[in-house]
């Protein structure tokens, strides 16, 4: 998910898991019914915001066939982890035109990565390099080298930062909510992680991948 403003005190609301079904379905009724696009409506509620599957279950949320087999994916998807439904919020300030996009966490390795999720991805990242300059044992400290290689450095910023993004979340909702993974990194999550990284669609990505492949087969030489 990107950045995502954790709203007002009248927003807050909308963060309550337990209490906010009746305000989600104003909201989805509001863009998926009547089709409402703009106006101070959508000023009223936050940039994004979890509700349980349950809330979803079996309605037909919108006059579209199409959205309506969206939202019980979504719903299938969430169920199947014992998770929610993310609510994004978005803004055409040209058109002055809003929308909504869904996503489904708490977000895990084997995800494909997208707009609404690499926040969570690259914050999963920064945790398993972490991981490895605590445990360089097991798979190479992936920061060894950051003080001597100014590409490398340039990269773990590029991760910082978009991890940033689930930051203002995080203020909001516990992690466990947003992003799912084994802390231990056994190599299974380890390898999902690679391929999510090497799939990702930002250039400077592929060259992490290759560094990530590089700290450690140079690990299993020693």
């Amino acid at each position: 998910m990107q950045h995502r403003r954790s709203g007002d005190h009248n927003q807050q609301n909308y963060h309550d898991i337990e209490n906010n079904a009746g305000l989600a379905l104003e909201v989805f009724q509001a863009c998926y019914r009547t089709h409402t696009h703009s106006g101070k409506f959508y000023e009223d509620f936050p940039d994004f915001f979890l509700v349980k599957p349950e809330v979803l279950e079996g309605r037909e949320i919108s006059t579209r066939a199409s959205d309506n087999l969206l939202f019980a994916d979504s719903v299938k998807q969430a169920k199947a982890r014992n998770g929610y439904i993310g609510v994004s919020k978005r803004h055409n300030p040209k058109l002055n035109y809003y929308w909504l996009e869904l996503s489904v966490a708490p977000f895990m390795l084997g995800d494909a990565v997208t707009n609404e999720n690499k926040g969570e991805f690259f914050f999963i990242l920064t945790r398993f390099i972490e991981f490895t300059k605590s445990h360089p044992k097991m798979y190479g400290n992936l920061t060894e080298e950051i003080d001597t290689d100014k590409d490398l450095a340039l990269m773990f910023n590029e991760i910082s930062r978009i991890s940033e993004y689930l930051k203002e979340t995080l203020k909001v909702y516990p992690e466990s909510m947003l992003v799912s993974f084994n802390p231990k990194w056994p190599v299974a999550q380890v390898n999902k992680l690679l391929h999510a990284l090497k799939d990702n669609d930002q250039e400077w990505c592929e060259l992490f991948f290759e560094y990530m492949i590089y700290v450690m087969s140079n690990k299993s030489k020693v």
